[in-house]
């Protein structure tokens, strides 16, 4: 195993503590930070859509990590359908005009709520698209009328268990009514393009261990992935959301620092794949050489400065630049 790695994680979980701090300060006076440095970066100038950013040297490769959802398989989809769901699945449905609506837009998230929870966890995007439903979809909420619009932890009473454990209890309840939803539309699950053939030729032709970091629980995985061995069969290890080694979620670096750790490479020796800019942040804090693959409605210049290097899909990737002998 690579030396101080608990050491170097330790100090990259602080790292990430502080800057979150400092970050939060600065967002109170309106001040925006378009840049998260992370520590042991190994480039330093970052790429533009489908081009390269010019470096002297190119780190060595000696893993290659991937996300799983929006990344190695398309369940972006379904899974806006299973929590449009889920609001009717768990008391509280919305109000039919905006499921028309919803239902009109493809069982689509509004693009708006989208894009703020890709890639974190269920007790951190739950919270955010009950907010968005109460303050944009005018929905009532549950029978306790707790407010979830933003700002809802400064307003409440910090002192008052009672609500604390409802909304842990309710937090709770979407996301397991959620799971099981999306696992219900498993059977759909498609894997976006390129994915099988990269995982492939990194495993077979570069010859590098591979691993899966993804925000979903274990739970959600084993139901997404079986239609899919012939992908996961290459994969050394999946390290999940809910893993107790994962203290914090995406952007922190956790799950990156863990997953390294499992495959005892050094995180600037790994090569991370991720379609979310919390993804990315977290892969880029944790020390990893960092490739995004947005979603097509995101607007890819806002990776820029979180990533190496930003591609349209997994065809375009060209491995050469990182001393890999894999071009798709």
């Amino acid at each position: 195993p690579p030396r101080n790695l608990n050491f170097q994680g330790e100090r990259r979980r602080r790292h990430f503590a502080c800057c979150s701090f400092i970050t939060t300060i600065l967002r109170l006076y309106r001040i925006h930070i378009i840049h998260f440095p992370s520590l042991e970066c190994a480039s330093k100038e970052q790429g533009a859509f489908g081009m390269s950013s010019s470096t002297n040297t190119s780190p060595t490769i000696k893993a290659v990590i991937f996300d799983l959802d929006g990344t190695l398989l398309d369940t972006e989809s379904l899974s806006c359908r299973a929590v449009i769901d889920s609001f009717k699945l768990t008391n509280a449905p919305l109000e039919p005009a905006i499921r028309s609506q919803l239902k009109r837009d493809g069982d689509l998230l509004p693009w708006e709520l989208k894009q703020k929870i890709l890639g974190l966890r269920g007790t951190e995007w739950v919270p955010i698209t009950l907010g968005y439903a109460q303050e944009k979809w005018n929905w009532i909420g549950y029978e306790n009328g707790l407010d979830w619009r933003d700002g809802w932890q400064s307003r409440r009473n910090n002192k008052d268990t009672q609500e604390s454990e409802t909304r842990e209890r309710i937090i709770n309840a979407f996301i397991e009514t959620w799971e099981r939803r999306l696992g219900d539309l498993c059977e759909q699950v498609v894997a976006c393009p390129g994915a099988l053939e990269l995982v492939r030729a990194l495993s077979e032709h570069g010859n590098l261990p591979l691993a899966v970091a993804t925000s979903s629980r274990l739970e959600g995985v084993n139901k997404k992935r079986l239609k899919h061995e012939e992908m996961f069969q290459f994969f050394e290890h999946v390290v999940t959301g809910d893993d107790k080694n994962v203290r914090m979620g995406k952007p922190a670096p956790d799950i990156f620092l863990e997953t390294a750790r499992r495959l005892q490479v050094h995180p600037s020796e790994c090569l991370v794949f991720e379609d979310s800019l919390q993804g990315a942040i977290a892969a880029r804090a944790a020390g990893c050489v960092t490739i995004a693959v947005p979603d097509k409605r995101m607007e890819t210049e806002s990776f820029i400065n979180h990533s190496d290097h930003v591609i349209p899909s997994m065809w375009y990737f060209d491995g050469k630049k990182w001393g890999i002998d894999v071009d798709m």
